[in-house]
């Protein structure tokens, strides 16, 4: 059998009258989702008893805009494109498939994979089309209506090996676990007790990208100096302890993590490949050193392998950075500063003119409590710049990002106005102790209520958007329910006046490059 994965052209909205889009568009990001499922595939094929040819098409690739509809949000006219390369280039590829999979994480593309889902149903009728991903895990029915002949739910490594066995035996495809298919019933919870284990995913299918040096966008703006491509997102955990409610991490089933052999055996094939940069994209690696309410650490020797996998990168001469984030409360043990663990994940040195180590690291500050604690994992705010000064000055790391949102509904203009001060203060603080070294940018996110997340389920009735007829406003970087202090468009307007105000415009150009009002 020939088998196609898909990544999407990239959602890009523009304002009538604007140049800049409104979101980030990030295409040349290093991607992983569609090696790692072929590389399951491939796994699991043999098991089956069947084999097939697989390809990876990358429709984010090519930088042609093709304007698929317009919709009002507030005042303006938003203008929403599929960015990349046309679905029509892709026809004879599409005539000669049998099975076609796509991946669909976010909700603001769900309207661009449902019409990709639709094109390859006319141009092949007789194929089977499946999509997967968190906003597919979510909401099975809105791609089943529009293209989609199955979804998986969850994760797809085995699941998706499963759907191409039965086709292969041409069994009824509803004897395959997590699954949702037309006019069948669909489950409301996912069946995580199959939850492929860490040691079981094989290294990604980089055979399957044709050039892996086009991807040179490493999720924060441009890096520094020295450090040098090919570039690579990758997990080495799944899930995370905490359960934040704007996270949809816990939906993949609890939290579990590679051994060091697994480990290494991926940095050898990322060696082969000529990778040399890790973006981090796990939800939390430092879950490992989670403890429970009575200070027992919940894993053994989880920190001890925290260090050891660091000491390993290292050794291998990869750079990195922790593009989703990092819990750095966690360097914090028993009231003292763990400089070990701290110096493990955080170290860095130039050999030959290139970076080896950490190079960036992202701050989750979520929205620092104001108002209401929401977020047990956040430290108070006199604990949060000593010990982001201490990452910065015993631990070099100047360059930081740091994530928060704001838009929750005990958000009001006083809260609003805080929050701005202590992103301002923290600033101030760590730029004196920094002696130049610090090179901040905050990221200033709407609350989005991500399908999936517990945000959704209990705030969804504020949301002023049919999100199956526009999923496009289901994003960070806007907002799309209104408040009793604010209206989507207010909040929206203040996270553009917030990143005015935390960032420089040169900095928001580099590192955003998007609509800044």
């Amino acid at each position: 059998m020939k088998v196609n994965l898909y990544y999407a052209p990239f959602p890009s909205q523009i304002f009538q009258g604007e140049s800049e889009p409104i979101n980030t568009e990030r295409p040349l990001n290093p991607k992983s989702a569609l090696t790692t499922i072929a590389a399951g595939l491939r796994a699991y094929a043999p098991h089956f008893g069947y084999s097939c040819d697989i390809e990876i098409i990358d429709l984010q690739l090519g930088g042609q805009r093709v304007k698929y509809k317009s919709l009002p949000y507030g005042p303006r006219i938003m203008d929403c494109y599929r960015y990349g390369t046309p679905f029509e280039e892709a026809d004879e590829k599409i005539r000669s498939a049998d099975v076609h999979g796509i991946t669909c994480n976010f909700t603001n593309s769900a309207h661009i994979v449902s019409d990709l889902a639709q094109h390859i149903k006319r141009v092949n009728p007789k194929a089977l089309v499946v999509v997967g991903g968190v906003d597919c895990t979510a909401r099975p029915q809105y791609y089943l209506a529009r293209g989609a002949d199955v979804v998986v739910r969850g994760e797809g490594e085995l699941t998706f090996a499963r759907v191409v066995d039965a086709l292969n035996r041409k069994q009824d495809l509803g004897t395959v676990p997590n699954i949702s298919l037309p006019g069948r019933l669909i489950p409301t919870k996912v069946d995580t007790s199959e939850t492929v284990p860490m040691d079981s995913i094989e290294p990604m299918a980089l055979d399957l990208i044709p050039d892996l040096s086009v991807y040179t966008d490493t999720a924060e703006g441009p890096p520094p100096e020295g450090v040098q491509g090919s570039f690579i997102c990758w997990e080495t955990s799944r899930g995370c302890a905490w359960r934040c409610s704007f996270c949809t991490a816990p939906s993949r089933g609890g939290y579990r993590y590679m051994s060091l052999p697994t480990m290494e055996k991926h940095l050898k094939t990322f060696q082969e490949y000529g990778i040399k940069t890790i973006v981090w994209q796990e939800d939390n690696p430092l879950s490992r050193i989670q403890q429970n309410g009575a200070g027992r650490y919940l894993y053994d020797s989880g920190r001890e392998e925290v260090l050891a996998m660091f000491h390993m990168f290292r050794d291998y001469g990869f750079a990195w950075e922790f593009a989703n984030g990092i819990e750095f409360g966690k360097f914090m043990q028993n009231g003292r500063f763990d400089h070990e663990l701290a110096d493990a994940l955080l170290g860095s040195k130039m050999v030959d003119g290139r970076w080896v180590g950490c190079y960036r690291v992202q701050i989750p500050l979520d929205n620092m409590n104001v108002k209401k604690r929401r977020f047990p994992k956040l430290l108070g705010f006199d604990e949060q710049v000593d010990v982001l000064a201490t990452m910065l000055t015993d631990h070099g790391v100047g360059h930081q990002t740091y994530d928060l949102f704001i838009g929750y509904p005990e958000h009001d203009r006083e809260g609003i106005d805080m929050f701005t001060d202590y992103c301002l203060r923290l600033k101030e603080e760590l730029t004196a102790v920094g002696q130049g070294r610090y090179k901040p940018y905050f990221n200033v996110f709407n609350l989005s209520l991500l399908p999936g997340a517990r945000d959704w389920t209990t705030l969804h009735s504020l949301l002023q958007f049919d999100i199956d007829e526009n999923p496009e406003v289901i994003g960070i970087f806007l907002s799309a329910i209104n408040t009793e202090h604010f209206t989507y468009w207010d909040i929206y307007q203040k996270r553009l006046e917030m990143t005015t105000m935390l960032n420089d415009r040169e900095m928001h150009r580099l590192y955003d490059g998007i609509f800044a009002g």
